[in-house]
């Protein structure tokens, strides 16, 4: 076999400048397949860690949306409901809204979230939540006009770094800041306010709305069946399952992952026309190798080469030329992804926009180049054992 490479290698670098631009169409192709499907996989995989993060004995209760808004809201007293399921040991109602926030002389939009002061920590903290202080302390039972800010917020929002026990005005009333997070690399984490629960919705009119609903569960319950009852109970007080989600993190996971399937299955496909271009260079470059070699055909041939022989000689070229160009296509399909990671966390922020080139991406990519290649190289290859001895030579 490594005698047919080095007689392919030798027979391409006759032409370079025509088996350059054969490469060219495969290394774009495959350029572009890497580069976006590590799109979808990174914003999967940057997914499945906030949620991991969040720990797997939590279940999230959403109101499900209509046409941009919420077909029904959660409240207070479902959020009492839900405590009282079987298997739930604490639940914790939040509210969100982007609001508008003032430091010094500055204001800006932030998102705010509303949450029970004494459950801040319990729902939030823990070793593997990726809520960590980095100054000050949590929010503690009685702080009413207090919060705690992300990272960014802290120091990327307002052009002066916020800390701890400095004012921010939201909606013109001022929050004492008692708490700044370490960074996560998480945009949704980092760049969000935490507030008590009732004040906030004070300031807004939102009466005892919620907007999420996080369930705890015990220890050793299981989360199936706790959830199962769970949907049951807000069926019979919402009176249709239709107008809320009740989903585990497993589930979540899932159900984004599909989505994202869908995202990368386009893009990879939009890419892939780039690949089509490069298999007809191939196709079109063996053919001219047949033409212009056939009396080398006919010698071959005459001498005793086999029919098998002569078509491995021809698959080899093309198979060389799709797998060299896979490898270059995913050498930059790589840089490109790193690329798009760094604008996106300078532009964007970080946790925004994140791409992720896979080991399975990489394999993928490089059997795809060789099998167009070798696919490319098929009907070339039959015309050259199709050639007779004679004919080839008198050529």
């Amino acid at each position: 076999m490594l005698d047919y490479i080095l007689f392919s290698v030798k027979n391409l670098s006759h032409h370079k400048v025509r088996s350059f631009l054969t490469l060219l169409g495969v290394i774009i192709g495959i350029m572009a397949v890497v580069s976006m499907i590590s799109i979808g996989s990174g914003m999967k995989a940057a997914l499945k860690e906030q949620l991991e993060q969040l720990g797997s004995d939590k279940i999230f209760i959403i109101p499900r949306l209509a046409y941009g808004t919420a077909a029904t809201t959660l409240t207070d007293e479902d959020a009492d409901a839900i405590e009282r399921v079987a298997g739930v040991a604490f639940v914790s109602p939040l509210y969100s809204v982007a609001g508008d926030v003032g430091f010094r002389n500055e204001r800006r939009i932030v998102k705010i979230y509303g949450i029970d002061p004494e459950k801040a920590e319990a729902t939030f903290g823990g070793g593997a939540s990726g809520y960590r202080l980095l100054k000050g302390r949590w929010l503690q039972r009685g702080d009413r006009y207090k919060v705690v800010v992300g990272y960014g917020v802290a120091s990327d929002v307002f052009s002066r770094d916020v800390n701890v026990g400095n004012t921010l005005k939201i909606h013109g009333v001022g929050f004492e800041v008692v708490g700044v997070f370490k960074k996560t690399g998480d945009r949704e984490k980092d760049y969000t306010i935490y507030t008590n629960l009732d004040t906030i919705r004070d300031i807004f009119g939102a009466g005892n709305k919620v907007t999420l609903i996080i369930a705890r569960i015990d220890k050793g319950a299981d989360i199936d069946d706790v959830r199962l009852r769970i949907e049951n109970e807000l069926e019979k007080r919402k009176g249709s399952k239709e107008n809320f989600f009740v989903m585990t993190q497993k589930e979540i996971i899932e159900r984004v992952g599909e989505a994202y399937r869908v995202v990368q299955v386009v893009f990879g496909g939009l890419a892939a026309v780039s690949l089509i271009v490069g298999a007809i260079g191939i196709a079109n470059t063996m053919i001219m190798n047949v033409t212009e070699r056939t009396r080398e055909i006919g010698i071959l041939k005459a001498t005793g080469a086999s029919n098998a022989q002569v078509m491995k000689i021809f698959l080899t070229d093309a198979a060389f030329l799709g797998l060299a160009g896979g490898c270059i296509g995913v050498a930059m399909g790589y840089l490109i992804s790193l690329a798009i990671n760094t604008a996106a966390a300078r532009y964007l922020g970080e946790g925004v926009l994140t791409t992720a080139v896979t080991p399975e991406l990489v394999l993928f990519a490089l059997i795809f180049s060789l099998v167009i290649g070798v696919v490319a190289g098929l009907y070339p290859a039959y015309r050259a054992l199709r050639l007779n001895p004679v004919e080839a030579l008198r050529a």
